[in-house]
């Protein structure tokens, strides 16, 4: 290959191309060189540089390898994340329910229909500033439950919760609800009961799908106009408060209307262009008027005036051509108006007990679609000669009458339910057997000495209630074409059992306590298999077989612990497995036990336990082994303590320890978190530990004739449940000063104490009906006493009280007041200091000091 030609020609200058001057090549102009074309410069060629000199080859470089390209991120869905997006914020625009903070977003669960907002039971009292301000919870929020707190309101911002339907604020200290809270549209439910409230906004019926409005025992005094203007109301419960009076607008309600236990004295006027009322509940009241035009209210299907002041009733009743259920019971109604009987084609129960009616319309009879008629605790002597032609009577209700005979209702063979119990039959008809169809038959507190043989023709009977008569002997007939279910025959004469008890194979329930009998058939375990409950108290038992079925038992009053050692006896039986799987109740009272048998302690299903009036000393800790139990009675007994282990029935509720010796309120019974109603009276308590306030559930507190010096100031204020109080008889010198903070309490009874004075604010305790602080050291009443809106009885008599409260007397005109024998220098000493001139009181801890110009 010849060498490259070498010249030293200058080359062409290289002039610069401005940048908007280059031209691009276009693709298709460069021409791609084949592989093959390419030739190589032979190996021994060699460079020389421009003096002729050879340029020695360059030192070969290794190929430099590129780093491989990073990975690619995977991008997320719903576009690329920017690196300085900040998270959600908890509240205003774009705030979601994972931004709030643990403890709050736990209250914050979701259902199948959003978010479901529950504080229930939690001790707040204030609802979160973020409930109102969180975007996702004021779009998807459908619940509102917050019932059972110390709240005082609900925030006028509620209404940003714009899918609210339920809104549930019950049991709380609510005084007001918000008017903004009607104005939420999706709005189906309100239950505001058990609060304060003294009014209702005129708001209420902006909530155009508002259809259940509940606001029972709260303070309301009067009903808003607006009421009637709710488009779909369904519901309306406003018993339980303090209504005075009620428009005719009311009868405009499409609904079922709850005004009972308010202070109605008379129906309004029923002058209305458009009546919808359905329902009217408006029992006890004090309504003695009923208008004349009630009628007008037509659309009425149901009626309950019961327990008001009512002395006759309007004719107009009768033209209420659809209504199907009156209720006039517990009046002082002296007879029905004849007109009731032209609602022949509408009413079909009838309740008319306790009132004062000696005779029935002659045309009765008429209600030929009458099902159930009521006429208990009347003063009627004899029925109408037609009685027996009402043709669909199912259920009749004759008890506490005057009747020496029911030979007329005997013939009514649609009857299924007859009781005739407290009346003074002596004999029951021999064709009693026409009654083809009944099923229970009440004839309990007559002057029965037999029944009938024909009794037992009664296929269908199920339930023969004879107690309290003069009954010697059980028919030996009974049960022969029946299958009865229910036999009592308890406090009579009864000296047995009839021999053959396989006609009484069926029976689940039979009482035969407080009659004569010795002994109980041996076989009886083996034939009545089916037996549920045992009632042989009162007799004069030493022994017993048990049917294995038994879940009720009462052995009180029987010489049946006499042979308790004996292998057979039943109170070792009791604790085989056939009974202590399936007992329920034992009442072993008064049998002179002096120590619990050990097999009641294998009744591990038992609920009900009744020891009172033995010799027990005490309880052992085996009582924790009864998990189930929900009731103990050990009254009358010589109890020096309640142990421990009683805080380990969980499901303890009722606890009777009274008349005892116990000296320790013990710790342990205080976290019986179940308790509701607890007494321990008469006993020798002195002090209530600290914790009492634990018991949060209690209704019914009974400390009375003990030796507290106080009661404990600390959470007494949290046992918010409280309904009746008695700790009467003991030493209490101090009233505590949040005890007017449980505003629910109904009876209090502080007599006989040591109490100098009372808080201010008495006027809170807004439900208390019964006041009893007689017998005590009070030298004065606050005023706000005269304002406590329901009391009924006040005693406050045996004081040193010089001047009552300017409003005493408006409050003696609606309160029965007892304040005699005030005396300014009345002391009080212990038995020891007893001298002359001292009077000793019937007090059973020590003595009044009074002088002689006592008043």
């Amino acid at each position: 290959m010849p060498e490259p030609e070498i010249t030293d020609e200058p080359q062409a200058d290289i002039t610069e191309v401005p940048p908007g001057e280059i031209t691009e090549v276009p693709p298709d102009d460069i021409t791609e060189v084949p592989p093959g074309d390419i030739t190589d410069v032979p190996g021994d060629m060699a460079l020389l540089n421009e003096a002729g000199e050879e340029i020695p080859p360059a030192e070969e470089v290794p190929p430099v390898e590129e780093p491989p390209p990073p990975p690619k991120k995977k991008k997320k869905m719903g576009g690329k994340k920017k690196e300085d997006e900040k998270p959600p914020p908890a509240v205003g625009p774009g705030s979601v329910i994972r931004a709030l903070a643990a403890p709050l977003r736990k209250h914050m669960p979701r259902d199948e229909n959003g978010v479901v907002i529950t504080f229930s039971t939690s001790g707040m009292k204030a609802l979160p500033l973020e409930i109102c301000k969180n975007e996702e919870i004021m779009l998807f929020a459908t619940k509102l439950l917050i019932e059972n707190n110390k709240l005082k309101k609900v925030p006028k911002n509620i209404n940003a919760l714009q899918a609210l339907q339920l809104c549930d604020v019950r049991n709380n200290t609510i005084s007001a609800l918000p008017g903004t809270l009607f104005k939420i549209q999706a709005l189906d439910k309100v239950d505001a009961s058990n609060n304060v409230l003294k009014a209702l906004p005129p708001t209420v019926n902006k909530a155009g799908n508002l259809t259940h409005l509940i606001v029972r025992n709260n303070k309301i005094r009067a009903l808003p106009k607006t009421l009637s203007k709710c488009p779909v109301l369904e519901y309306f419960d406003c018993s339980y408060n303090l209504v005075k009076a009620i428009k005719k607008t009311v009868y405009e309600l499409g609904a079922v209307i709850n005004l009972s236990h308010n202070k109605l004295t008379e129906l309004p006027d029923a002058t209305v262009k458009v009546a919808r009322l359905k329902k009217l509940d408006v029992s006890s009241n004090q309504i003695s008027v009923i208008p004349d035009n009630i009628h007008n209210v037509f659309t009425l299907t149901w009626l309950n005036l019961a327990d008001n002041q009512l002395e006759d009733l309007p004719r107009e009743l009768g033209f209420l051509k659809y209504l199907h259920t009156l209720n006039i019971s517990n009046n002082q109604i002296f007879s029905l108006p004849d007109e009731v009987c032209t609602l022949h084609h509408a009413l079909h129960h009838l309740h008319a007990n306790n009132n004062n009616i000696k005779e029935l319309p002659e045309d009765i009879h008429k209600l030929e679609r009458l099902e159930t008629l009521e006429l208990g605790d009347n003063q009627i002597e004899t029925l109408p000669l037609r009685f027996h032609e009402m043709r669909a009577l199912k259920t009749l209700n004759m008890s506490g009458n005057q009747l020496t005979t029911v030979d007329v209702v005997n013939k009514i063979r649609t009857c299924e339910h007859l009781n005739v119990a407290r009346n003074s039959l002596t004999s029951l008809p021999d064709d009693i057997h026409h009654l083809k169809n009944l099923i229970t038959l009440d004839v309990t507190g007559n002057f029965l000495k037999v029944l009938p043989e024909t009794l037992n023709r009664i296929a269908t009977l199920k339930h023969l209630l004879v107690a309290e008569n003069k009954i010697s002997a059980i028919p030996d007939s009974l049960g022969e074409h029946q299958l009865l279910i229910t036999l009592d025959f308890g406090r009579n004469r009864v000296t047995g059992l009839p021999q053959d008890l396989a006609r009484l194979r069926t029976v689940e329930v039979l009482r035969v306590g407080h009659n004569q009998i010795s002994a109980l058939p041996k076989q009886l375990g083996e034939v009545m298999k089916q037996m549920r409950e045992l009632d042989v108290s009162g007799n004069s038992l030493t022994e017993l077989v048990m049917p294995k079925s038994l879940t009720s038992l009462s052995l009180a009053e029987n010489p049946i612990f006499l042979p308790s050692q004996d292998a057979k006896s039943v109170l070792i039986l009791i604790g085989e497995r056939q009974h202590a799987s399936k007992m329920t109740f034992l009442n072993i009272s008064s049998i002179r036990l002096d120590s619990v048998p050990k097999a009641v302690w294998q009744l591990r299903v038992l609920k009900i336990l009744r020891m009172a009036h033995n010799q027990l000393r005490s309880l052992p800790d085996e009582l924790m082994t009864l998990k189930m139990l929900e009731e103990l009675d050990v009254s009358d007994n010589e109890l020096t303590e309640i142990p421990e282990s009683v805080r380990l029935c969980y499901r303890l509720s009722v606890l009777n320890a009274s008349s005892n010796s116990i000296q320790v309120f013990n710790e342990g019974l205080t976290q019986a978190a179940n308790l509701v109603d607890l007494n321990l009276s008469f006993n020798n308590i002195d002090e209530l530990p600290e914790n009492f306030g634990e018991l949060v559930r209690l209704l019914t507190l009974n400390l009375s004739n003990n030796e507290l010096m106080k009661l404990p100031e600390d959470q007494i204020d949290i046992l918010a449940s409280l309904l009746y109080v008695d700790v009467s008889n003991n030493h209490i010198n101090v009233f505590p000063t949040d005890m007017p903070y449980l505003y629910r309490i109904k009876v209090l009874n502080m007599g006989v104490n040591d109490l100098c004075e009372l808080p201010p604010d008495m006027g809170k305790m807004t439900s208390l009906e019964r006041l009893d602080l007689h017998d005590n050291l009070l030298e004065a009443l606050p005023d706000s006493m005269c304002k406590l809106p329901v009391l009924t009885v006040l005693d406050v008599a045996d004081n040193k009280i010089k001047t009552f409260p300017a409003k005493m007397d408006a409050l003696r005109t609606r309160c029965n007041v007892t304040m005699d024998n005030q005396s300014a220098y009345k002391t009080r000493e212990s038995e020891e200091g007893l001298g002359s001139g001292e009077l000793e009181t019937d007090s059973p801890r020590g003595s009044l000091k009074l002088e002689d110009d006592d008043v």
